[in-house]
Order: C-alpha cells, then structure tokens, then sequence
C-alpha cells in the first residue's frame, strides 16, 4: 500500500490518507479506491507487466487513454464513464515501477450488476450509452494510432497449435477439436467481411458486458482496455453475453434509426469473442502458473466457451 501512496504522490501529484482494495476487472492485478485528502475520491489500477494476457493492455495505455479522457468530456457521455487523470507532467496516463503499471480514474460509487444480473432496464440503457459512444466517436478530432480494428487474429493460429498438441489440457479440449477448428475457419473466413468495410467504423468499447458497468445515478461504462475503431458489431456482439440480449439490440436499433446492424459482422465478433476467450484462459493456464482455485475458473471458463460455441451451431 505504501508503495501505491508514493506512486500518487510523486506522479499524479495527489495526497491520499486512505486506500483500500476494491473488486477489479479481469485484466488488473490490483485495484484499489484512494481516498485524496482534498476530498476527491480515485480508482487505482494496477497491472503487472510480466503476465502474457496483460501485456496487450499495459501496451495500449498510451494509445487510448487520451481517446477515453476526449471522450469523457464530451456532453454526450460525461457521467457514463470512467474519467481518466493524468500524470502532473507531460501528460501522459500510466506511472511505473519496476514491476507493474498504474493507471488512475475519478471513483465511481456503485455496484456492477454482474453478467448474468443485468436486468432489462438496465440492458435497454446500456444499448443507448453504445448508441451515443457510436454516434460521436465516428470523428475524433486528432490522430488515433494503435485504435484501429486488428483483424490478424493471431489468437486463431495459436489456438490450432495448441489443439495439435494439449497436453494436460486433452481431456477437456481434444473431443472438441474438429469444432474448434471448424469455428476457427469459419472466424478467419468472416473477418474479410470487416476488411472490406461494410460498416462505418467508430469508437467501440469493445466489452461492454455486465461485469463492466457500474450502477451508479446512472449506468457508467468502467474497463476501457478493448477501446478501438471498429464497426459498431464490435459492441453489439455482446449481447449474447447479457441475459436480455435482444433487448440489447432493439433498444440500440431504436436508438440510432439510421443504422442497420450487419448480422454477419455480429456474428463474425460472437465468434471471434468466444475463440479469443478459450485461448486466453489457456494461455493463462499453461504460462502463468494459477492456483488451484485460479485454474478451476479457467476451466470452467473454456469448457463454457465450447459450449457457447457448439449452441451457435445448433
């Protein structure tokens, strides 16, 4: 904790009397709420830099943090989402130690409902906060490297490789290998539909599901690491993961009128989801040594993954 304190005081120049942790997003080795001694309240995010399935997010700091903080001053969506602070020189987001990385936002009371807790209601406003961030982010008023979609997929490679040979993981993996493998091509077929531009690309969260909104006054959007230029589909596709999907995707129709969702692009992201998240959780087995209980989340996370899969094809 001291260690944290010195961090916000040398970098962001901020005084805290008071620091706790607090439940944190997939991503983050720690995070924590501080307490300013001026009375403003900040949410402390700690990423450790040596974790394979980490280093994507600690590298793309730079890139959209600056995006985020534009974002969030914007009248359209100030108050629905996290507002980052910057360092108190050069303007830069993240502070480092030897190990990690630390990034700071203004603290947000509420509770995030949870994946399968998202109720309809809560379901029908999240599609129009997407709707809002579609609509103004189709023009960021500077340049935005590092943001654009990435449709190599190196997670669809590297996840055949790894069903040539599972090792440890046979049992849970090799019954389903000719599927996996079919969804694999299917995805890499897909993706041409995105290189051809069928859809406008605007800003995306990218993972908007219920474990990242915090119900606040109002539902904020929290963990920001997925923002990109993508097609709105990029966003939409989680409305398989939300227990009132449909409700999703009429209330974000209803909300931008003028847009028709391409339904193979909204497959083509489902797809894409599901086969990048069995290889993360693999990858998070065989490369970061979990503990028991770490791994058996992991576990079940592929095994549900595969069946998600194996439903879109029934």
């Amino acid at each position: 904790m001291n260690e944290i304190l010195s961090l916000l005081k040398s970098e962001y120049g901020i005084v805290s009397n008071a620091i706790f942790p607090v439940p944190g997003g997939f991503s983050a080795k720690a995070t924590y709420h501080a307490m300013g001694a001026d009375g403003i309240e900040y949410f402390v995010k700690i990423y450790d830099k040596s974790l394979p399935t980490t280093r994507f997010f600690v590298e793309r700091i730079d890139a959209y943090m600056p995006v985020l903080a534009w974002l969030s001053a914007l009248p359209a969506l100030n108050g629905r989402m996290l507002t980052p602070i910057p360092l108190r020189h050069g303007g830069a987001y993240k502070a480092e130690t030897r190990d990690d990385v630390c990034v700071l936002f203004r603290y947000v009371h509420g509770e995030a409902p949870g994946i399968e807790g998202m109720t309809n209601a809560q379901t029908a406003e999240l599609a129009e906060v997407l709707a809002r961030l579609h609509e103004v982010g189709g023009t960021v008023p500077f340049e935005t490297p590092g943001l654009n979609e990435d449709i190599s997929l190196p997670f669809c490679d590297r996840l055949l490789a790894f069903l040539d040979d599972p090792g440890e993981l046979s049992f849970l993996v090799a019954p389903h290998a000719q599927m996996l493998r079919g969804a694999i091509g299917e995805t890499l077929r897909l993706r041409d539909r995105v290189r051809v531009g069928h859809s406008p690309l605007v800003l995306c969260h990218g993972d908007a599901h219920g474990n990242n909104v915090i119900q606040s006054g109002r539902l904020v959007l929290a963990d920001w690491e997925d923002l990109r230029r993508a097609p709105p589909e990029a966003d939409l596709f989680i409305y398989a993961w939300h227990p009132h999907g449909e409700t999703l995707l009429n209330a974000y129709a209803a909300a931008r009128s003028g847009y028709r969702i391409n339904l193979e692009l909204l497959h083509f992201y489902v797809l894409r989801r599901r086969i990048e998240d069995i290889w993360v959780d693999i990858q998070r087995l065989t490369e970061e040594a979990p503990n028991e209980a770490e791994a058996a989340k992991h576990l079940g996370w592929i095994q549900s993954s595969i069946e998600a899969i194996q439903a879109l094809y029934r």
